[in-house]
């Protein structure tokens, strides 16, 4: 099972919460305004349950954990049926003072100390459901990250990665018939996620990844990536390319009669020119490459980028174009149906519900994305 290491990504889930982080010795993050050092994370395996213990993650028993999360008698007699007979009284319903929960605070009284003394001091803790009352037990559980954890840490701040969600997500990678022997152009803008995905789904090929970006800067499409802790074995045949500059056969050129420092050159820019050089390769590797996939998933215009890209697919190769609005699809559909040599141009959108499902009672979840966007997917074929 995978360990966490000190630098190392993780994901920490706490009822329908989900925040990724980096752990780091010595060094706090802060939940909640709460600040909470990870140093118990290291060397712990994946999956592993924590309780907050003095502004510290401590690791507590499997089935410890288990049994207070998800309790084996849901009708048990210290639990009401429903809610309907609570009444907000103010203080008299908790009379534990705020001053005294913050010198158990200050004693270094774990998290489920206080919460226990919440719950002996509340008047009207036995007449909640046992649901309600599951709320009260704040444990933690570590994950490595996934593509799918990725996607549910974003739930609550879509609009950075455009409202793209999971399902979206997926439709997006089985339409573009991504797989490990393929070579991938890419431009999007979701925060490196569908690149992530595909990397992913590209690790051990021989296939190449063409993340194509202004100025070919990696810092739009890094979050995701560095969230997956990629090895060097996974990104190996990863470009960032400036897609400006694509077509442009006297860009290499110009960018090779640029002088070299006369000074002696330090460590920041000797990683500057080695960043500088790579694009330059993958520019020509780009350009000497025929695409078996193509995505699109961009705040710019797409009708435009798929104008520059669509001669760099090959015969029987895949493109996809995501957008938030149909209007801009359909702008792409009329170009590619001018254009000629393409089949099975579709606009397609997906639908989810999510439902929580409990003893005696169904109901979809409150809060969750009503619209995730539209795909344009299609096929090269000879015109």
């Amino acid at each position: 099972m995978a360990m966490f290491k000190d630098g190392n990504h993780a994901v920490l889930t706490c009822h329908d919460r989900t925040k990724i982080v980096q752990i780091r010795k010595d060094r706090p993050i802060f939940i909640d305004k709460h600040k909470i050092f990870l140093d118990h994370l290291i060397d712990e395996c994946d999956g592993s349950y924590f309780e907050l213990k003095d502004r510290h993650l401590c690791k507590i028993d499997t089935k410890e954990a288990k049994t207070l999360i998800q309790p084996e008698d849901t009708s048990m007699d210290t639990a009401g049926q429903d809610n309907r007979d609570l009444c907000d009284e103010g203080t008299a319903n908790q009379t534990l003072k705020h001053d005294e929960i913050e010198q158990m605070k200050s004693e270094g009284a774990s998290g489920q100390t206080i919460i226990s003394q919440l719950v002996s001091k509340s008047a009207t803790f036995e007449k909640k459901t046992v649901y309600s009352q599951q709320k009260y037990i704040l444990i933690y559980r570590a994950w490595k990250p996934s593509i799918r954890l990725l996607c549910q840490a974003y739930t609550h701040d879509l609009q950075k990665i455009m409202y793209l969600r999971r399902d979206t997500l997926a439709m997006l990678l089985s339409l573009s018939n991504v797989n490990h022997e393929s070579n991938v152009g890419i431009v999007e803008s979701c925060q490196g996620l569908i690149l992530a995905s595909v990397i992913q789904r590209c690790a051990g090929g021989n296939g190449l990844v063409f993340n194509l970006t202004p100025a070919g800067e990696h810092n739009s499409t890094a979050p995701c990536c560095d969230f997956m802790d990629f090895s060097e074995d996974y990104t190996s045949n990863v470009y960032s390319i400036p897609i400006e500059n694509v077509g442009d056969t006297n860009a290499v050129e110009r960018a090779n009669q640029i002088k070299p420092l006369k000074e002696e050159a330090n460590e920041k820019t000797l990683q500057a020119q080695a960043r500088r050089q790579r694009r330059l390769d993958g520019l020509q590797l780009f350009e000497k490459t025929k695409l078996n996939s193509l995505i699109i998933a961009t705040k710019y215009d797409s009708l435009s980028i798929l104008q520059h890209l669509v001669d760099y697919l090959t015969l029987s190769s895949h493109f996809v174009i995501y957008s938030q609005s149909i209007q801009s699809l359909l702008e792409c559909y009329q170009f590619l149906k001018k254009r000629g040599g393409t089949i099975h141009v579709e606009v397609a959108d997906s639908w989810l519900r999510e439902y929580q499902v409990l003893d005696e009672r169904t109901h979809p979840f409150i809060r969750m994305s009503g619209a995730s966007g539209y795909l344009l997917s299609g096929m090269i074929v000879e015109s």
